[in-house]
């Protein structure tokens, strides 16, 4: 497989996500799996799908990835299929965690980052880390005050999310939730409540 090369930086919020945790929430990291899936882009509302089988059956252990991207200027489709690495490390109470290898190259250098998500910008044509794209977030950005104060909560939420998603290392303890899994639901939820305050608050 080659490697492939960025054009353009956009934001965390604005740029298609594919994580692990998603990928073993939907029962993919066993043996060989292959599905579609199809998800939202939180800020620009545009819905993507993309094709994937994982193998982690036989190494070396791999995500396929097949989708199309149209030109926003001509309307011109193009189609991508390839392959992303996956390597593992050891977890501390037995079995062990996925990640992506990020095969992008900046600046003339191959990446190969172990990474738990992977982002496809609305400017890029294949997965890469978040240090690649150099990805920012919006919150960053947004006025701590009035309506725009509160989208910068529901965002900087929606980013913690994600941050203590790839975090997480045990799901479950005797078949109940770890604390990690316990904090993550109620910061979901509170994100969730943040998002339709910033929607109310817009008229959306």
């Amino acid at each position: 497989m080659g490697r492939y090369y960025l054009s353009k930086k956009e934001t965390v919020e604005d740029s298609t996500k594919l994580s692990i945790a998603k990928l073993k929430e939907f029962g993919l990291l066993e043996g060989y799996r292959s599905t579609t899936l199809t998800w939202t882009r939180s800020l620009s509302g545009h819905k993507s799908s993309i094709g994937i089988a994982i193998n982690v059956l036989d190494e070396p252990y791999y995500a396929k990835l097949n989708y199309t991207i149209t030109a926003r200027d001509s309307g011109e489709k193009t189609d991508y299929d390839y392959k992303v690495g996956l390597t593992t490390t050891p977890c501390r109470f037995g079995g062990v965690r996925y990640w992506f290898v990020c095969p992008l190259v900046r600046n003339g250098v191959p990446c190969g980052r172990r990474v738990g998500t992977l982002f496809l910008s609305s400017g890029g044509k294949y997965f890469g880390c978040r240090h690649c794209y150099d990805l920012s977030y919006e919150s960053r950005n947004e006025c701590r005050l009035g309506r725009f104060g509160q989208i910068g909560y529901a965002l900087k939420a929606d980013r913690q999310v994600e941050e203590l998603r790839e975090k997480i290392k045990r799901w479950t303890w005797g078949g109940r939730p770890t604390r990690k899994v316990r904090k993550l639901n109620a910061l979901e939820q509170r994100a969730q409540r943040a998002l339709s305050i910033s929607g109310e608050l817009l008229g959306l």
